[in-house]
């Protein structure tokens, strides 16, 4: 790739949109239409001449195929079937691409994740067929976790395929023209995960039994297969991110002075680790791969925003000229044609759904061919300013605020929103729910309180089984940190959340009665006791509740908010989807029939279909029509910003 010949045409292009126009003002429509794109990543034919995303076209979520060359896009398949949705698609050929099905089925009335792999022509001539079909795999629970899509072979991949009822996978060879399969790798317990090489060799596999975390490895595909190593569950003394460089060393993540750094392992030689990259502030989330041959271009790592380490000049230098003609965004290649002249760029910043652009490296001409969310592209939004709060006990927690375009910023209607997971943090970047929120005349405080990823294992540790306590009590911080800063308003702070965050929304009403002015609950916990019952079903449940929440059930009954309505004093409303495998919705049901037992205000909003993320544009607009009517009720802003109706 003559990467430095093209860079100064890159850095004094105009960038050209194949993105329709839309210029709508930001109604509850607008933001419910992010969910028809989020969480699916665009693709890039091997021949560099078509781009796969999903765009919403006549109240359908459909998969679309861009054509770059006749500068047209394509409707190739729905996105949605019944309980399934589309989550990712990639092409094995020029005109082929594999597509994950992602939905839910129920057993004994209770729901379960469940997946298919389906493949779709390119060029929109014939229907989308199931690959898996009834037979020896028709019944496993998940049939699209591909392990290695085998670039050089034209008519296979490998993929992870377990039987009825068995968690622990065979590999196998999977014919990707007649959907036939045959065994590479046979199950072997307590292995759930396989891994393979940079040849596509099977050499590496994780998994656990009720006791043990197990790793093991073999040095080529006719060795015997050893144990790497063998931990407590959770306790393990690295996690695995993939094959290294060479086909005997493997990269993995440990710690490093309390953070989480890129070690290089020699297999074959069995030797120490050697740590290849380091953050004295921050856990480094991974190493960056160039696209076209997978070498190793850097690391990345996140403080108040994602931040990446070259080691490769020719890729720093690309990635230079692409933020000169991006900026303010945080951009990523993540796919690129077979001869490199193309590359795919998803485009992300907090002030505008991601973008999606094609960089011609021969040209050097950047298009833009979509959006995550068209309808707000033209919407002037909310920027989000990192922040550092101090804890109750001098512990510095890092977070975000975003205030309403044009706000003072100060005595404010706040609301504070904590993150789900809670093993998970907030970051830089568009968010439609705070973006929704901001609009409507609010400040958004997230907190990235302790137990959230990303600060090192002391930061992550403080969370194991303190649910209702330290993570509640460092979200109650930010919010009196944000009180005494003169930013909210005392008397008009709501709290808002979702999943673990809406567990703290409830938690939170609980602990502090006088300080907030009401709050909401979408898809939260109410009782941890619960939780780890319902957990307990899947495989290694039990185990990671015991981990995570612990087994004595006084804590799991104090930290539990339905055990404590007669403690809430504000009006609370719950929203929650009829077929949530995270959080069963009998969660919010319970929660509801005990707030009105007694007597305190709530409202329920059950959402029939509705999985856990409430991913689908119905949903969402129910979610949203429902948390503006209850904010505007119980915590009203002063004027209102103006909103219209989204187009057709």
């Amino acid at each position: 790739m003559n990467t430095r010949r093209c860079i100064i045409a890159v850095v004094c292009l105009t960038v050209a949109s194949f993105a329709p126009a839309f210029a709508a003002a930001p109604s509850i429509a607008d933001f419910a239409a992010d969910e028809d794109f989020a969480f699916f990543r665009p693709a890039l034919s091997p021949d560099g001449t078509k781009v796969a995303l999903i765009a919403r076209a006549q109240d359908k979520r459909v998969l679309f195929v861009v054509d770059l060359v006749k500068r047209v896009r394509t409707a190739v398949s729905v996105a949605t079937v019944e309980s399934f949705d589309i989550s990712f698609c990639r092409f094995k050929g020029d005109d082929q691409l594999l597509c994950g099905l992602r939905g839910t089925q129920f057993l004994d009335w209770q729901p379960y994740p469940v997946s298919r792999l389906i493949s779709v022509d390119a060029t929109g001539k014939s229907k989308a067929r199931v690959l898996i079909q009834n037979g020896s795999h028709g019944d496993s629970q998940f049939q699209d976790k591909i392990l290695d899509w085998q670039v050089n072979d034209p008519k296979h991949v490998l993929i992870e395929l377990s039987g009825e009822g068995d968690p622990f996978p065979n590999v196998n060879a999977l014919d990707v023209t007649t959907g036939l399969t045959s065994v590479v790798q046979r199950a072997r317990h307590p292995v759930l995960h396989w891994v393979t090489d940079r040849d596509g060799v099977v050499r590496f596999g994780s998994g656990f039994d009720e006791k043990k975390m197990s790793y093991v490895t073999r040095d080529n595909a006719d060795a015997a297969w050893r144990t790497l190593g063998k931990w407590e569950f959770g306790e393990s003394d690295f996690d695995v991110v993939g094959f290294g460089p060479t086909p005997g060393t493997l990269l993995v993540s440990a710690n490093h002075n309390g953070r989480d750094a890129i070690f290089e392992m020699d297999l074959t030689e069995k030797s120490d680790r050697q740590l290849l990259f380091s953050n004295l502030d921050v856990d480094v989330d991974e190493p960056l791969y160039w696209p076209t041959d997978q070498r190793i271009i850097g690391f990345a790592y996140e403080t108040d925003r994602v931040h990446r380490k070259f080691l490769d000049g020719d890729a720093e230098a690309m990635y230079g000229a692409i933020d000169k003609a991006l900026p303010g965004s945080d951009n990523e290649v993540v796919s690129a044609s077979r001869d490199g002249s193309r590359l795919l760029i998803v485009s992300k910043a907090d002030v505008h759904p991601p973008g999606f652009y094609v960089l011609d490296t021969t040209k050097g001409s950047l298009l833009k061919v979509g959006s995550a969310n068209a309808a707000l592209e033209s919407a002037t939004l909310a920027p989000m300013q990192p922040v550092k709060i101090k804890a109750a006990d001098g512990t510095i927690l890092p977070g975000y605020l975003t205030l309403p375009v044009g706000a003072s910023g100060k005595k404010m209607p706040t609301i504070v929103y904590p993150h789900g997971g809670p093993h998970a943090r907030d970051s830089w970047g568009f968010d439609p729910v705070v973006q929704f929120m901001a609009s409507r005349g609010y400040a958004v405080l997230q907190v990235n309180f302790r137990g959230s990823t990303g600060y090192g294992y002391e930061y992550y540790q403080a969370g194991l089984r303190n649910w209702g306590t330290v993570m509640v009590d460092d979200i109650t911080s930010a919010t009196k940190w944000a009180i005494n800063e003169g930013i909210a308003d005392p008397a008009n702070v709501t709290i808002v959340g979702w999943s673990f965050g809406g567990y703290a929304a409830l938690m939170g009403a609980v602990r502090e009665p006088d300080l907030y002015r009401c709050a909401v609950s979408i898809a939260g916990v109410s009782d941890l006791r619960a939780l780890a019952r319902e957990d307990s079903r899947f495989y290694g449940g039990r185990q990671s509740v015991n981990y995570t929440l612990g087994d004595d059930v006084s804590e799991l009954k104090a930290g539990s908010p339905l055990r404590a309505v007669d403690k809430i004093k504000v009006p609370v409303l719950l929203v929650h989807g009829g077929a949530d495998i995270q959080v069963a919705i009998d969660h919010s049901k319970r929660m509801a029939r005990a707030l009105k037992g007694a007597d305190k205000k709530v409202e329920l909003v059950v959402i029939d279909e509705g999985t856990h993320a409430l991913r689908r544009y119905e949903w969402r607009t129910t979610l949203f029509t429902k948390l503006e009517a209850f904010l505007a009720a119980n915590a009203p802003v002063a004027a209102m910003p103006a909103t219209q109706t989204a187009a057709n």
